[in-house]
């Protein structure tokens, strides 16, 4: 079968990631690491295929691949795929290879207990030691190709707010205009499944509010309230028909080819009030100060403090900032690549200075009683010259008449 090439890793590019990781397991003094996550699979082979990746200190990785093994060839350029059914197969082949797995690195953060044991039971003799950060850390620095991904999925993102408009009139359900959305991005390439990291974290298509929805209570980590259908499908939004003077809240990311853009406009039917006019610039405000502080070296917490000490505080801004009530969330920003919600976040102790071509969402956002939620999202590159935008498109909140 012949590989078909539109969407494959380059191999220039799996090369170099694997080379940053083997000199970060040289500094922890580690031999090698086994990676059993499909994201951190995919970033480290370029296919998802199920399986447990070995990557040694030094030397070619070996991927031992449950299914599809003929998927694994076809899509990733290791040499050493290897087809296993137990765990028990990995010590014998890394024997084999000559490779020494006396030390392991694993990540804490996405390996269930129940593999954990079986790891352990398989390879008896071997130490375990966390580098959970150590990969959060190299994939929170995008390469020139990462970069391009998302800047495409920044251009069809807005190909479809563009068209959100046409999609709105008055009595659409928040469902309606959700699954609407999420149609068009989907003929426009989006992969549909929104990536979430952490345990038990899920998201569907993003946050679709119509007034006070956007102040309703959520178990999701975000600002964004979520008037669902059903307590078992809290996303994308509820049964609320959209009425005259209503605020239209659009959080959404758009994901292409793995990579993703986060993204939040405000529409409104008709001339919103002037309190919701006067939050939304300030949030506005607070966006074009973190742009200019997006720059290499830059300490998160100490942009989260500035915004604080220099627009939130002197503006008395602080009451139902970033989320309503309970919703309050304690960040700015987060990360954003092959998950939403990727390492830095923007937030009080986020010590780690920002580094070049990092990619942040920067979302500030405002509750109103009686109204919604009111702000902005936007996804940039931090660049010596401050945050450059991926997500193009105006700003302002948008009147339909």
């Amino acid at each position: 079968m012949e590989k078909d090439n539109t969407h494959i890793l380059p191999e220039k590019e799996i090369e170099k990631r694997i080379s940053y990781l083997q000199a970060k397991l040289g500094e922890c003094n580690l031999p090698g690491c086994l990676i059993q996550d499909k994201i951190n699979i995919f970033y480290y082979s370029g296919t998802m295929q199920n399986g447990v990746l070995f990557i040694p200190d030094s030397g070619d990785p070996v991927f031992f691949i449950r299914r599809s093994l003929e998927m694994g060839k076809q899509e990733s350029p290791l040499e050493n795929l290897i087809q296993f059914k137990r765990f028990k197969d990995i010590q014998p082949a890394l024997n084999a290879y000559g490779y020494d797995f006396s030390m392991l690195g694993i990540d804490e953060n996405t390996t269930p207990l129940r593999l954990f044991k079986m790891l352990k039971e398989a390879l008896p003799a071997t130490t375990f030691s966390d580098i959970g950060f150590a990969l959060t850390e190299i994939r929170s620095v995008k390469s020139a190709y990462e970069i391009a991904q998302i800047r495409e999925a920044g251009k069809r993102h807005e190909t479809v707010y563009a068209i959100i408009p046409d999609l709105i009139h008055e009595g659409i359900t928040e469902w309606e205009l959700g699954t609407l959305i999420v149609c068009e991005m989907l003929k426009l390439g989006s992969m549909g499944i929104t990536r979430m990291a952490g345990f038990n974290s899920e998201l569907f298509g993003g946050n679709i509010c119509f007034g006070e929805s956007g102040n309703h209570p959520s178990a999701f980590d975000g600002p964004g309230g979520v008037n669902s259908q059903s307590p078992a499908f809290p996303f994308l939004g509820g049964n609320k028909r959209l009425k005259r003077g209503d605020i239209i809240y659009i959080d959404t990311g758009f994901g292409y080819n793995g990579y993703y853009t986060d993204k939040t406009r405000i529409f409104s039917l008709g001339k919103p009030l002037q309190e919701a006019m006067n939050a939304h610039a300030t949030c506005l405000a607070i966006q074009k100060k973190i742009q200019e502080l997006l720059k290499p070296g830059e300490l998160p917490s100490r942009i989260f403090e500035q915004i604080f000490d220099e627009i939130v505080v002197p503006e008395s801004f602080e009451s139902n900032f970033m989320g309503f009530g309970d919703n309050q969330v304690r960040f700015l920003g987060h990360g954003i690549g092959l998950v939403i919600n990727e390492f830095p976040a923007i937030a009080k102790k986020i010590d780690y200075p920002l580094k070049e071509n990092m990619v942040i969402a920067i979302e500030p956002k405002k509750g109103i009683k009686g109204v919604g939620l009111v702000g902005i999202e936007n996804t940039f590159q931090v660049t010596p010259e401050g945050g450059k935008r991926l997500t193009p498109g105006l700003d302002e909140i948008r009147i339909l008449y």
